[in-house]
């Protein structure tokens, strides 16, 4: 049965309408004066910006016509950065010029891939045009920074699929020297936020840039730098790094392994141990791990098998290691606390904590790094801190003093690979 066509009332309901004809174009002149004063009005547009394209990575390009040095016109692009209080619907109808028909066709054919009703503020919508055409022939949705939902017109009606985004990439190096702290000095160095975190993530198992970095320590970093249609994009992975701590040299060197990619330090192993050096970023320990502590509020000498970090009220805490959690609830002195199980018989807990991050309850499984709770006061506490401890087997152990092995090295063809990469990373990091 044929779908009656709908439109938009003035509260943005969808209400049937007619269907409008489509333009007979025996009259090129009218029809290329419409389009150029469409032009203007998109270029007159807030957020949406008119782009030329010849060549591109997305696929648009110029193709040779068979006449001499002639070729075809190149897609006409209308991009549009999604804002608060953005409607689909309006978008689809004010940017790729899209009737209520066929937003309702492209929200149908998307339905399995992905929710075009859901567009989130930031996220990148692009509408492509071919010479002459007044309605987009092809819609693309930035999902995230590696993939895309492609829209795009089959017959009378549209199809929908996800694919990776494919960016012009070139190896950018950055150098720096420690003078206040990593993400500050990062920053001034040219590092966006991204690969700063990417880096201490990698080199978190060697350093703990919370206390170990000095003055005068130096970093170097490669990354993929990335452009879209010739406009900047998010930058891509961090391919290796170097940290000089204390005149100890440190490095991370991206390779991928059975299909995933991961960071390798020089020998080929694996940075990736079991637990991190710690869950949460903090300002100080204010009680280390003793068999003799004066307890603030008690007032008697008891043992203190774990460490307190003292942080803001609110800072994320994050599992120190992959697990379930055994508990999260409230445990009287400890107030809210989460009790998680590891592999090879660890177990962690997190106490005091002002709540817990959504989802979390008993048999959860979180993964290393996961936000499991937030810094708080609660229970038997002077101030805000997490209360941290680590268990083998039952037997508490300190977590300062954890010493985990790195990953399984590479082997065979793997390792004769790596060195290679290896060998050019570090020709540039030189």
């Amino acid at each position: 049965m044929d779908r009656p066509p709908i439109g938009y009332d003035h509260e943005h309901r969808l209400r049937p309408l007619p269907r409008p004809k489509r333009r007979n174009r025996i009259f090129p002149v009218i029809v290329l004066s419409g389009i150029a004063v469409a032009v203007i009005v998109w270029n007159r547009r807030g957020n949406a910006t008119h782009i030329p394209t010849g060549p591109t990575v997305a696929g648009v390009s110029e193709t040779d016509t068979g006449n001499a040095g002639a070729k075809e016109p190149a897609d006409t692009v209308v991009a549009h950065t999604v804002a608060e209080g953005d409607l689909p619907a309006e978008l689809f109808a004010e940017c790729g010029h899209f009737d209520g028909n066929d937003t309702l066709d492209i929200l149908a054919s998307a339905a399995d891939v992905f929710d075009l009703s859901m567009l989130r503020i930031g996220r990148e919508l692009r509408f492509r045009f071919r010479d002459g055409d007044d309605i987009a022939y092809r819609m693309e949705y930035d999902r995230d920074t590696e993939t895309q939902i492609i829209v795009e017109r089959d017959g009378d009606g549209f199809v929908t699929r996800e694919e990776p985004i494919t960016y012009a990439t070139m190896e950018e190096v950055v150098r720096g020297t420690i003078d206040r702290f990593l993400y500050a000095d990062a920053l001034d160095a040219g590092l966006s936020e991204a690969t700063i975190i990417e880096m201490a993530d990698a080199l978190a198992f060697d350093i703990d840039f919370m206390t170990d970095i000095r003055q005068g320590d130096e970093f170097s970093a490669i990354y993929e730098h990335r452009t879209l249609d010739g406009k900047e994009a998010p930058d891509g992975p961090l391919l290796a790094a170097r940290f000089v701590n204390d005149g100890k040299e440190y490095s991370a060197y991206r390779f991928e392994h059975d299909g995933r990619a991961g960071y390798y330090d020089s020998e080929g192993r694996a940075l990736e141990r079991q637990f991190l050096k710690a869950p949460l970023s903090y300002r100080r320990i204010t009680s280390g791990f003793t068999g003799a502590r004066l307890h603030p509020i008690t007032k008697t000498v008891t043992a203190h098998y774990q460490i307190d970090y003292a942080a803001p009220v609110g800072t994320p805490v994050v599992a120190s290691a992959h697990g379930t959690v055994s508990s999260a609830g409230w445990e009287g002195g400890w107030g809210n606390m989460i009790r998680l199980r590891h592999d090879n018989g660890y177990t962690t807990h997190y106490g005091h904590l002002s709540g817990f991050a959504k989802g979390i309850r008993s048999g959860t499984r979180v993964e290393r790094g996961e936000v499991i709770g937030f810094v708080g006061s609660t229970g038997w506490s002077t101030g805000p801190h997490l209360d941290y401890g680590i268990k083998k087997d039952g037997v508490p152990v300190n977590p300062l003093n954890l010493d985990l092995p790195k990953g399984t090295p590479l082997e065979g063809d793997s390792m004769d690979a790596f060195h290679k990469a290896r060998a050019r990373y570090d020709s540039l990091l030189d």
